[in-house]
């Protein structure tokens, strides 16, 4: 039972690290309501602070309205009032497969062929800055 149980949680650890993630440092408040985008620095009009930083990693199949609305939804969790999207980088990762190996044996010795294979993944990383106005700090 004991190696089932070391079984689940490695299979669970690894689905984990492949699934899309969303990393922030920073301050923390009370949810908000909504939240607004901006693309510069200088098109916010309110007096703001930064609270902190988000980056998105995802899989470049994702939809751009999808991954919007993700961060989105997170500024809105850690009380954002303001979203400022300051890169959208693609990312390329590549993970090695198995081997495969293929022989026979003949009167002139073995005859084989060995290889493998590494596949390449495009993703995106979105990076944001959070901001709360300062009218809202309490």
């Amino acid at each position: 039972m004991g190696k089932f149980k070391i079984s689940l949680v490695m299979l669970g650890w690894v689905c984990a690290s492949c699934s899309n993630r969303i990393i922030y440092y920073g301050r923390s408040y009370p949810p908000t309501e909504q939240v607004e985008i901006f693309f510069r620095e200088g098109d916010v009009g309110e007096p703001n602070e930064i609270m902190g930083k988000v980056v998105y990693e995802v899989s470049a199949r994702r939809r751009s309205e999808k991954v919007q609305n993700k961060i989105m939804a997170e500024g809105k969790r850690k009380g954002a009032d303001a979203i400022i999207f300051d890169d959208i980088e693609l990312t390329r990762t590549g993970s090695k497969t198995g081997g495969a190996a293929a022989g026979a044996v003949g009167r002139g010795g073995f005859l084989g062929i060995f290889g493998s294979k590494t596949k390449y993944e495009k993703g995106q990383q979105v990076k944001g800055t959070l901001l709360k106005y300062k009218k809202n700090v309490r």
